[in-house]
């Protein structure tokens, strides 16, 4: 369940997200893929499983970046959002025949799923989060203007934080500690929570 889609026996796919001509050609961009489906409580622990063999196998593969897992409380929606470094990275997962046999046996698992799939390149990657992925791109103004309120805060904080301990040390290393810290909160943190609350203002 991985990947650009996932094997359409049974599953709705969506289409993924055109990237705009201004933007640098496909295998340039990393490619979020936001994953849904719904897991009836009987098969949460069996699901957990395979989603466990799902991650480790996909870790193998180069150009892996990580995944986010919102999970729900006794069974129902799955959310999963998997990152790759490009397009041919995450091609290479999409065929490979351990996806393959890992979807296979969670189609046998759950039978008929109604799983949603949507992706995304590059700097729109940030604006896919658990409960909001967007069928369409949010204007490049919006996305600028919630970035520069997520970093500026974070850059400024991490600075002020962390002068006692870098006071001393060259710039380029100092900047490497405070956005090697901005960047996983960024990631992982704040532009989730931000897309989620924004949400509604991003599709206008």
């Amino acid at each position: 369940m991985c990947g650009c889609s996932i094997d359409p026996g049974g599953y709705d796919v969506a289409e993924p997200v055109t990237v705009p001509s201004n933007t640098p050609p496909p295998g340039s961009e990393p490619v979020s893929t936001q994953v849904s489906m719904t897991v009836p409580a009987s098969k949460v622990a069996q699901f957990e499983g395979l989603l466990h063999d799902m991650f480790t196998a996909a870790r193998g593969f180069e150009g892996h970046l990580g995944v986010d897992v919102l999970r729900p409380e006794g069974g129902g929606i799955y959310q999963v959002i998997f990152r790759y470094r490009g397009h041919a990275e995450h091609q290479a997962w999409v065929d490979s025949e351990q996806r393959h046999r890992l979807v296979a046996r969670i189609d046998e698992l759950l039978g008929s799923s109604d799983a949603e799939v949507r992706s995304v390149d590059g700097w729109e990657g940030w604006f896919v989060a658990p409960g909001y992925a967007p069928p369409t791109p949010p204007r490049r103004w919006k996305m600028a203007v919630i970035t520069l309120g997520a970093v500026y805060p974070i850059v400024l904080g991490l600075l002020t934080a962390l002068r006692p301990l870098t006071g001393g040390w060259p710039l380029p290393v100092g900047m490497l500690l405070t956005m090697g810290l901005a960047i996983p909160l960024m990631t992982w943190v704040v532009m989730p929570a931000l897309t989620t609350r924004l949400g509604p203002w991003l599709r206008t």
